[in-house]
């Protein structure tokens, strides 16, 4: 069977929240978004129902956990007809976020997918949970579909990579299994191949994905040679949510004193802009910061110096920079950041013209004002990397 009419549910599963989207190709032909939400001091979920027409229909649902949002979710597809004995499902694909060498690549879920789980739950301890409820239902809602974790890292875990290993000692470096593996890895992988469909590769590029987690990756002749996460995502840039990097000292500081997972919690889900402005939201802290208020203002500028930075920095490391793509939802929509950022290069040769507005259809669109290197905007797909994977790993299996 060609890929391109392959079936695949990719899931993506949150700690209170499961989203189901079917693939027929590369095209979306449905998705589910299951949230839970408190009335009353009750809990109970709504799932959005969004189809390919545009047409979207939310469902009341009465139970009060996730367990069940599987046996639902292929309901109301096989109610809806994308899914029956004469369209099967090819895979069900979940999204891994995870560290070490078993989750570089991406895998079909075997028994040692479960002891390899189970070894990063330290370092991973909000993402795993869901990850562990998404395989082990999806094996009982659709018995005999391959299930396959797509790694957060592949594309970034190339020999091409300069900046792979911390300066450690061998033996530990071995026993934890530990590395500055990246992530965002399926957005990268997108924009690489993306860039040279376009025709629009350079000899050293940076992408800059901005969205509510964010990374900076260099590429030098079209490879990754510099990311700016680590052996999770919490290194590098700070994010709506995330400190970005910090002294270990406070890390190791806060996890003697409230425990690793509370730790881990704190400087991934309660740090970052929503610490520094009180909103995760990045529209929320622009406005603040057109407004001047204190906090938004040093949230913002807190942000652009850190891109900027960051993109400094690879431009040290790679000898100079010959054009930057931004990417994601604050990437791709948000006019200010990207002029904040840029107007930090301009010494570099990089210029915005704020007259042009970004073609979305047009698969890019360059915002740089004449005479300055290209800055391109391009959308980022990171589901259809994902099946375009996802479909090559079953096919080699044949």
């Amino acid at each position: 069977m060609n890929n391109i009419t392959k079936i695949f549910l990719v899931l993506n599963s949150g700690s209170s929240s499961e989203k189901f989207s079917l693939y027929e190709g590369e095209d979306e032909v449905c998705s589910l978004y299951f949230e839970g939400i408190e009335e009353g001091g009750k809990k109970h979920f709504i799932c959005t129902v969004s189809r390919a027409d545009g047409s979207e229909e939310k469902l009341d649902k009465t139970w009060d956990d996730l367990s069940t949002a599987f046996v639902d979710a292929k309901g109301i597809f096989e109610k809806e007809g994308f899914i029956n004995e004469a369209h099967p499902l090819d895979g069900i694909l979940v999204r891994t976020p995870a560290a070490g060498k078993y989750f570089s690549k991406h895998n079909i879920v075997d028994e040692q997918t479960f002891v390899e789980l189970e070894k990063v739950k330290v370092t991973y301890p909000l993402h795993v949970p869901g990850v562990l409820r998404g395989i082990k239902n999806a094996q009982a809602a659709f018995p005999g579909i391959p299930v396959l974790t797509m790694s957060d890292s592949e594309a970034l875990t190339r020999d091409s990579r300069k900046d792979a290993k911390y300066a450690l000692p061998k033996e530990i470096v071995e026993k934890y299994d530990l590395g500055r593996w990246g992530a965002h890895g399926s957005s990268y992988g997108f924009i690489r191949g993306r860039v040279k469909e376009l025709g629009l590769e350079a000899p050293k590029m940076v992408v800059c994905h901005l969205g509510s987690g964010c990374s900076v990756t260099g590429f030098e002749n079209g490879e990754p040679a510099y990311t700016s996460m680590g052996e999770t995502p919490l290194e590098g840039l700070m994010s709506s949510t995330r400190t970005g990097s910090i002294d270990p000292t406070v890390g190791a500081l806060l996890g003697s004193e409230m425990g690793a997972a509370d730790a881990i919690k704190l400087l991934n889900k309660e740090s970052g802009l929503k610490a520094l402005a009180g909103s995760d939201d990045m529209r929320e802290i622009i406005a603040g910061a057109e407004e001047g208020v204190p906090e938004a203002v040093e949230a913002y500028n807190m942000f652009v110096d850190g891109v900027a930075g960051k993109i400094g920095e690879f431009a040290a490391k790679m000898g100079g920079i010959d054009a930057i793509v931004f990417t994601a939802t604050i990437g791709e929509r948000s006019i200010p950041i990207r002029g904040s950022v840029i107007s930090k290069l301009e010494f570099m040769g990089f210029k915005i013209d704020n007259d042009i507005k970004v073609d979305r259809s047009a698969g890019y669109t360059n915002i740089a004002a004449e005479g300055s290197k290209p800055i391109y905007v391009i959308a980022t797909n990171e589901a259809n990397y994902m099946i375009k994977k996802a479909g090559e790993l079953l096919d080699s299996l044949k």
